[in-house]
């Protein structure tokens, strides 16, 4: 090996290696799905094609050249295969036969090399290093590498026109990869003897950006890191550094051939100079790392990320006030139609005792119901501060089902209550308002099991926090529905105004707690309250 003969071909192989190696690494300990792991070893292949192509590069041994690409020709014939691989799970159309097919014919032209029918000899070629000559076989594994790589991209292609949106940018990423399959291809034709100098392989340093870029900002790969500054600080610093050693090899060699010194003074000098040229950029490392990465300074970004974040909240206030005025309108809208129809009525029905009642009974009844909104509304957009004492949970739940005990017996509803036998769970909380919050949820229940059922409630400490379960077994919630049942106004309910969870949610949250739901329709919901706990003192 000659580092004098450093070369093109040589320099784009170790650039391939140390494009391609990191992202390999990057890929397999941030995931570890089938399909990254598949995915990753097709960049590992690409790496390992890099690594083979600079010591064939700076190679001036036949021998060892030949024993060179016996081992880099197979990393690029599992280059396609691994690539094919990956697409097929990503489209979800991996197929046995199909699989086995693939890695077959990687396999049989591996054995083709193994016993030097692929490429029986080496050429001395672009007065630099040796390159292999192929047989029949080399034609036959060159075919069959494109059509897997254009097998690959068909199936790419047809799958980017029916994905989702937000898919689409992940895939056509993927796609644009192309550009290093392009180079790729280049690099075969010198195994014809054809003197066209492989250049190609600069080509395959394109893809490597192209999948971090997808990566960092569409999580492709289902991979998702926060980039921090030290990190590409670091990363930039080793680049340059890198692009610094090999700035003196390549202009060393240059002088080298033009001048012919042998000067280690000389040496040091020219390295020098160069250093005087790269070093100042570790000065600008911060400035480049805050334009592009991050956008702006530090000072800037504090600035941009205070002002976005009380544009949020902003929005989330004028989204509240759009949920509230909507609910009104519609929820008040029925009532207030009814009273209008008996009102226009009521000039001619001054005598009709039966009308009279009607009209009583009925106006009566919905300016209850807008009452009872009112009340609740008030209770949602400006709930009263909480009375905070020390409460025994397991007493105010038996309590709030002891009032629901004729709705229990009336749907034919059986309660079980399991409650931690480690201690009288005990809280600092307001009584009245986690009462409300219950029977919210409790009424939910029974609404949901109108025919009969069972009622779970348990509750149990889980280290500093007291856990909640209440479990029906009635109709369920749809998956679609889950995401809503605490927004205002939601319900699937025939009656109410769908406020009852939004306001036990705030409740649980006031008390610094917080509120899951999980269902299936059919076979019945779960509620799970965790609230901040306290011991009962001995």
């Amino acid at each position: 090996m000659d580092l004098s003969r450093l070369n093109p071909f040589a320099i784009s192989g170790l650039l391939i290696a140390f494009a391609y190696f990191p992202l390999f690494i990057l890929i397999l300990i941030n995931n570890k799905s089938k399909l990254s792991i598949v995915y990753s070893f097709h960049i590992l292949s690409i790496a390992m094609w890099g690594i083979g192509s600079f010591f064939i590069g700076i190679n001036t041994s036949q021998n060892f050249s030949f024993t060179i690409w016996k081992i880099a020709y197979p990393s690029a014939l599992f280059i396609a295969v691994f690539f094919l691989h990956s697409v097929l799970i990503l489209i979800k159309k991996e197929r046995k036969i199909l699989l086995i097919a693939i890695y077959g014919q990687a396999f049989y032209f591996l054995y083709t090399i193994v016993n030097n029918k692929m490429f029986p000899t080496t050429k001395f070629m672009f007065n630099s290093f040796y390159y292999h000559q192929g047989s029949a076989y080399y034609t036959l594994s060159f075919i069959t590498w494109l059509t897997v790589v254009s097998a690959g991209y068909f199936l790419l292609i047809k799958y980017w026109k029916n994905v989702y949106v937000e898919q689409k940018s992940q895939i056509l990423g993927l796609i644009l990869s192309c550009i290093g399959f392009a180079g790729g291809t280049l690099d075969f034709l010198p195994g014809y003897g054809i003197n066209i100098y492989p250049y190609g392989n600069f080509a395959i340093l394109v893809p490597p950006f192209i999948i971090t870029h997808i990566i960092f900002k569409y999580h492709f790969l289902d991979i998702n890191i926060v980039i921090k500054k030290s990190i590409v600080y670091s990363v930039l610093i080793t680049i340059i550094s890198f692009l610094y050693f090999l700035a003196i090899i390549l202009f060393e060699n240059f002088l080298k051939g033009i001048v012919g010194y042998k000067s280690l003074i000389l040496s040091v000098s020219i390295s020098f100079v160069i250093g005087i040229i790269f070093f100042p950029l570790r000065n600008f490392i911060n400035l480049i790392i805050d334009r592009i990465f991050f956008h702006g300074t530090h000072e800037e970004i504090m600035k941009e990320n205070e002002r976005l974040k009380q544009e949020v909240e902003q929005t989330e206030k004028l989204k509240s006030i759009s949920i509230l005025a909507s609910g009104i309108a519609h929820e008040i809208k029925n009532p207030l139609t009814a009273i209008k129809t008996f009102a226009e009525y009521l000039p001619r029905k001054m005598n009709d005792k039966e009308f009279l009642s009607n009209f009583s009974r009925i106006v009566g009844h919905e300016v209850e119901r807008i009452d009872n909104l009112v009340h609740e509304l008030l209770e949602f957009a400006k709930p009263s501060p909480l009375q905070l004492k020390e409460v025994d949970l397991a007493s105010l739940i038996d309590n709030t089902l002891a009032f629901l005990s004729s709705k229990f017996i009336k749907h034919s509803i059986t309660v079980d209550q399991n409650y931690s036998p480690s201690a009288n769970i005990r809280l600092t909380a307001d009584a009245n308002r986690l009462r409300q919050a219950f029977l919210n949820i409790f009424i939910n229940a029974i609404d949901a099991m109108n025919r009969g059922g069972r009622l779970s409630v348990s509750v149990d400490r889980v280290n500093d926090h007291v856990r909640l379960s209440i479990e029906d077994t009635g109709t369920g919630i749809a998956k679609k529905d889950l995401k809503n049942v605490f927004d205002p106004f939601y319900t699937k309910k025939d009656h109410g105004v769908g406020l009852g969870l939004s306001i036990t949610q705030r409740i649980i949250k006031d008390h610094g707690g917080k509120i899951l739901v999980e269902s299936k329709p059919g076979v019945g919901t779960k509620f799970i309250v965790e609230l901040p706990g306290k011991k009962k003192k001995r």
